[in-house]
């Protein structure tokens, strides 16, 4: 089975062809490029956890707009955050 960097480096050059099925524009692909070279230059790379690191606490609104808090969850076992763009 292949690595997951080389699975995803497969998939950024079939997307960023522009081929079926993505069919993405260039210009989108260069809104991408440009907003991924903003967030790195900002330097918000370097405060994003990784792996090991333990999460803060937080209170965040789930999927039926519920707030939910991270404590109480995690007293109920193990916690995984998943971040989805929205509804269509």
């Amino acid at each position: 089975m292949a690595s997951l960097q080389s699975r995803l480096d497969e998939f950024k050059k079939a997307f960023e062809s522009g081929a079926p099925p993505y069919n993405a524009p260039h210009e989108t692909i260069e809104t991408m490029h440009r907003a991924t070279a903003e967030l790195k230059a900002s330097g918000i790379e370097e405060q994003a956890l990784t792996v090991g690191d333990r999460a803060p606490s937080f209170t965040l609104f789930n999927q039926d707009h519920v707030q939910v808090s991270s404590g109480d969850l995690l007293r109920q076992g193990p916690l995984v955050v998943s971040f989805f763009r929205g509804h269509w």
